[in-house]
């Protein structure tokens, strides 16, 4: 907890709709003449005709290298000899109305083929790089179709924001447009946008949404993409507080003084339980606000797991057992599979070749299809007999060497919030380990994926 008394509780992510357009297209850049020729240009401007001799003479000229620097401007159209007489041929005079120097400048076309991502909510363009589809994150539905016709405009009007975006072009500017040849749709995909939960607990507790939009830009993005977004969350939900849960969550903790934690109408003192766990806790056993998964809380429970004792004796293959809670919101976001990273990374620090692998067991009251959308994040998933759980207790087991529990508790009438603890004592690791039935779980549940044989 900051000295702002808040904590990040959760973390989401979106599944942004793309598509992909392949335009062929010529961009140009002004670049200035050789000086040479500039005088020249420049004095003709000036003095609408003059003579060879007489031009010669002003700037200093040897009669051969004049010779060369007109014969070239002529052959390019730039200027016009009559006898003796120079003057500036029309096209010229084009080079000096694109110049705010008065300058003449040459304008190169050279082609380019851009892939362009537009996003299909607002249809603003996107960088290209790292699309994917992540199955767990939350979809946000198509709202926009687009054609060929509009990409063509959309290209046109936000041509130097493309090189920003998708180029990283700093000198976008100096850019222009100077045609569009070809233009054709591509293939679909996602961009994600990340998100989280900030619990503020000064004043009454409040949980508050935010959206990482720093990339939208000021043209309404940012509007339309929190509109979009802000739907799909209402209509998503944490599991609820429950009694069974909160009973089995101080058994595993052998904890008999939680009732000095709930306020007369029922509510958790978050802000003084967390002080005192804070002030008085032990080094093996942290206290955890939010998911596991969150930043702070992950970074815990690897400093855990680089401190507990591994037996190197046997195989250096380890597993964790993952026990989500119910609620549609849990898990949706990728700091999931990163927390599964972060322990993976740990145990190859510690054990050369040492591996963990990863099981997801879902309650009963998860829909197999939301189970299966985690199928790239863990190993296994089981889904857990009817019944069997508490769908508001969250327990994890690393390596059989940390643990993790957690129970969704109240804080006021609309406001609640995942607390817990993780520890590496040998003794509360294997009393939950016991009584959470974990490996119990795995073998009388549902395999979900992989199929089995595999």
């Amino acid at each position: 907890m900051d000295e702002n008394n808040t904590f990040e509780t959760n973390t989401f992510g979106f599944n942004l709709p793309c598509r992909q357009f392949v335009i062929a297209a010529e961009r140009t850049k002004e670049r200035r003449l050789p000086m040479v020729d500039e005088f020249i240009l420049r004095t003709l401007l000036v003095v609408k005709s003059i003579s060879a001799d007489r031009l010669a003479r002003f700037f200093g000229f040897e009669g051969r290298d004049l010779g060369i620097a007109i014969s070239d401007l002529q052959s390019r159209s730039l200027v016009l000899v009559d006898g003796d007489n120079l003057s500036l041929h029309p096209s010229a005079k084009e080079m000096f109305r694109t110049s705010s120097e008065d300058a003449p400048t040459i304008t190169v076309a050279e082609p380019l083929n851009a892939d362009v991502w537009f996003d299909l909510v607002t249809k603003h363009m996107v960088s290209g790089r790292g699309l994917r589809n992540v199955q767990h994150l939350i979809p946000l539905p198509l709202r926009q179709q687009m054609d060929e016709a509009e990409a063509r405009a959309a290209f046109h009007d936000n041509f130097r924001d493309y090189l920003r975006i998708a180029r990283n072009d700093q000198k976008a500017d100096q850019w222009s447009l100077y045609s569009i040849l070809d233009v054709h749709a591509g293939r679909y995909s996602f961009v994600q946008i990340g998100g989280s939960e900030r619990l503020t607990l000064q004043g009454p507790p409040r949980l508050e949404s935010q959206l990482n939009l720093r990339g939208a830009d000021s043209k309404g993005r940012g509007k339309q993409l929190t509109e979009a977004m802000s739907a799909e969350l209402r209509k998503l939900d944490h599991v609820n507080p429950s009694q069974a849960s909160f009973n089995e969550f101080a058994r595993m903790f052998n904890h008999r003084d939680w009732l000095q934690w709930f306020r007369s109408e029922g509510h958790f003192d978050l802000a003084g339980w967390f002080q005192q766990e804070m002030n008085g806790g032990s080094a093996d056993t942290v206290p955890l606000v939010g998911y596991p998964y969150v930043e702070r809380n992950r970074r815990a429970i690897a400093e855990l797991l680089e401190d507990a004792p591994l037996d190197f004796s046997g195989d250096h293959r380890w597993q964790t057992w993952w026990l989500r809670p119910g609620g549609s919101l849990w898990g949706a976001t990728e700091d999931v599979p990163a927390t599964l990273e972060v322990l993976r990374g740990v145990i190859r620090a510690r054990a050369k070749r040492g591996t963990l692998s990863s099981v997801v067991i879902s309650p009963a009251s998860v829909t197999d299809t939301l189970s299966k959308t985690f199928a790239r994040v863990f190993d296994m998933g089981v889904r857990a007999p009817t019944k069997k759980v508490p769908t508001a207790l969250e327990v994890i087991i690393i390596g059989e060497r940390v643990a993790v529990v957690s129970v969704m508790v109240a804080l006021s009438a609309s406001v609640c919030v995942p607390i817990g603890y993780a520890t590496n004592n040998e003794a509360r690791v294997r009393r939950i380990a016991e009584q959470s039935g974990l490996d119990e779980l795995i073998r009388e549940g549902t395999r979900l994926w992989p199929q089995a044989g595999r």
